[in-house]
C-alpha cells in the first residue's frame, strides 16, 4: 500500500513519535523512508548578530542550523535502523516548512507523509501551524501523530 513514506523532522517530541510510527509502518509495508528537515529562512535577532560581531559566536547562522539539521536527521535515522530499516534517505532543505515538505513529497512520489501534530513552539493539544498548513496544501495523504 505504501512504498514511500516521508517524515518531516524538527527534533520535537511529536516529530520523534512520528518517526517511530513511520518506521513501524515502513517495516510492515517494506517501504522506503524519507527523512526531511526544513530550515526556516528567517532573519537573525539583533542580539545574535551582536554576539557574532563580538566573536562570541563563531559559526554562521546557516552553519549552526545545518549542524543541528544533521544531528536531528541522524537521530531519526537511528530510530529507523533500530526497526531494521535500511532503505532510508535523509536531507535538509531551506524554506517555508509546509510548502517545502509538500513540494518534496510531490517531487519524490511520496505515498504518505507522517508528521507530528506540533513542532517545537506549539501549545499542547493544538495542531501546529506546519501540520495545519501542510494538510491544507498537500496532495499527498498525511498521518498526524500526537
Amino acid at each position: 500500500m505504501y512504498q514511500s513514506i516521508l517524515v518531516p523532522v524538527d527534533g520535537s517530541k511529536p516529530a520523534n513519535r512520528a518517526v517511530a510510527v513511520a518506521a513501524d509502518m515502513a517495516s510492515h509495508y517494506h517501504a522506503k523512508v524519507f527523512l526531511l528537515h526544513v530550515i526556516r529562512n528567517l532573519a537573525l535577532p539583533r542580539e545574535i548578530i551582536e554576539m557574532m560581531a563580538k566573536g562570541e559566536i563563531n559559526e554562521s547562522r546557516r552553519e549552526l542550523l545545518e549542524d543541528s539539521a544533521e544531528i536531528i536527521l541522524e537521530n531519526a535515522r537511528i530510530v529507523c535502523e533500530t526497526q531494521g530499516l535500511s532503505d532510508i534517505d535523509s536531507s535538509y532543505l531551506i524554506g517555508d516548512p509546509a510548502r517545502t515538505i509538500a513540494n518534496y513529497a510531490n517531487e519524490n512520489d511520496i505515498d504518505l507523509i507522517v508528521l507530528g501534530a506540533q513542532g517545537l513552539e506549539t501549545q499542547p493539544h493544538l495542531l501546529g501551524s506546519v501540520a495545519r498548513k501542510l494538510t491544507n496544501i498537500s496532495s499527498v495523504s498525511c498521518l498526524i501523530v500526537q
